[in-house]
């Protein structure tokens, strides 16, 4: 504790502040008296009888702030005036340039801070003192004390209230922010961890740990155990399912996980059969007894089908082709001044084109087979029309509205068949995969069982 009668000249009066005093205005700390004849003396302060002894003496200094402190000098108009102690001026309405901000590290959030003074004191930095205008935010308004994260892009400060992000996900879960101006969908978006693979937990994964062993899709080996325990308990158990012979019990699942983990031969999640090397070739088996004569059949009626559907994706494309050389045909003839560029130019072997057995028949005639032979369309064989040439077999109308857009709508048919055929030949050859699959595995748990049939007479 100060002492209160300690010489003012060891204080000076602009970081002192008394707390608990009454002094009138001419007992000021360290005032100098005058005895009459100008030579003015210091006298130390004797406290009067009202003042309690607790009273203490702070300092308030702080060169970081770089408050202005000062004491007011007595008024000589009221004598009853009590002497205001060093206050801070000028942080409520006057700020300096804002200070560029330093470069934030990964996920960092902006929180509450204290500064703490000379002295030893801290004072809260969520004072409206010291409350940053900013701005800040898709909202640029200023640091209000909420929860704020940092773009990894623009590396301005964002409310989470305003981009939708909640603090505990933010803190936890939040690996790369980008603020909604900075998000472009490809290379700059905002990247979360993986959470939990146990329901309700909100923790991330240990899939980010530098070392390969510890990494898991669970926050804790405890949250692994209970997620082990709740599929364990979708299973029935022996005494309350009536067909535990037919389907997997919780005792048969946890003795087959035991004896994995003893033997070691494969754990859950490898597949146990069906990784036989050569055991196919072109689709087919290359050792006896792999396939039923169901699946046999089955295969073989997949693949001529397949095979059909390739042919008819092959006479699409030549549908294309002739549309193709029909409108390289009337081009030709509007440089030839044959036709404007508002003449049709439709030609009527366009007709079999989308009906894929007609288009079929045109390809076997001779006309068919002398056009994709040269490959370019030229006039029609048929004696019988009439015309020059270059125009012959070709709709000459100006803009034919039976033909409108013949080039564009006929394309586009075409393309569509191609699409629908290409799905269904993908839609078989998925199917033969999946059975060739099952087969393989089936013949290959044979092998390893050695399981026989054997038939009992009588």
């Amino acid at each position: 504790m100060a002492d209160p009668c300690m010489a003012a000249a060891e204080i000076p009066s602009e970081d002192v502040e008394m707390e608990g005093t009454n002094l009138p205005p001419s007992s000021g700390l360290g005032s100098r008296l005058s005895n009459g004849d100008g030579d003015a003396r210091s006298r130390p302060i004797q406290p009067p009888e009202n003042i309690e002894q607790t009273s203490h003496v702070q300092f308030k200094s702080d060169p970081d702030e770089k408050q202005l402190l000062s004491s007011s000098p007595p008024s000589n108009g009221d004598p009853n005036r009590m002497k205001s102690a060093s206050r801070k001026k000028g942080t409520a309405s006057k700020k300096g340039p804002r200070k560029s901000r330093p470069s934030k590290p990964k996920n960092s959030s902006k929180k509450g801070t204290s500064i703490t003074d000379p002295a030893g004191g801290a004072h809260d930095a969520s004072s409206d003192d010291e409350t940053d205008n900013g701005p800040y935010c898709i909202c640029r308004g200023p640091d209000d004390h909420r929860w704020m994260i940092s773009c990894d892009v623009c590396e301005d400060w964002f409310h989470g209230e305003c981009v939708d992000l909640d603090k505990d996900v933010g803190e936890r879960l939040v690996e790369r922010f980008v603020c909604p101006n900075c998000t472009d969908g490809k290379r700059n978006y905002t990247k979360y961890k993986k959470t939990c693979s146990l329901a309700g937990c909100k923790n991330p994964a240990r899939l980010y740990t530098k070392i390969p062993k510890d990494r898991s899709v669970f926050c804790c080996n405890d949250h692994c155990d209970a997620w082990w325990v709740n599929m364990i308990d979708t299973l029935p158990t022996k005494a309350a399912s009536e067909k535990a012979i037919e389907v997997l019990t919780q005792e048969d699942f946890v003795g087959l996980l035991v004896n994995t983990a003893e033997q070691s031969s494969w754990k859950l999640g490898d597949q146990p059969f069906g990784n036989m090397e050569g055991l196919w070739s072109n689709g087919l088996p290359t050792r006896s007894g792999v396939l039923s004569g169901e699946e046999q059949a089955f295969l073989k009626n997949s693949s001529a089908e397949r095979l059909a559907l390739g042919n008819e994706i092959v006479q699409y494309k030549k549908m294309m082709q002739l549309i193709d050389w029909a409108n390289h045909r009337r081009q030709l003839a509007i440089e030839a001044g044959k036709f404007t560029k508002e003449s049709c130019g439709y030609d009527w072997r366009l007709d079999t084109v989308s009906v894929r057995h007609q288009f079929s028949e045109w390809l076997e005639t001779p006309e068919g087979q002398a056009t994709f032979k040269a490959g370019r369309l030229d006039a029609p064989l048929d004696p019988d029309l009439q015309g020059e040439q270059t125009t012959r077999g070709m709709c000459e109308k100006k803009r034919c509205k039976p033909h409108n857009g013949w080039y564009k709508l006929l394309m586009s048919a075409v393309r569509t068949l191609i699409k629908e055929t290409a799905t269904a030949a993908a839609d078989k050859l998925n199917s033969e995969d999946v059975m060739r699959q099952a087969a393989e595995a089936r013949f290959e748990r044979r092998q390893l069982e050695k399981n026989s049939v054997e038939i009992l007479d009588g």
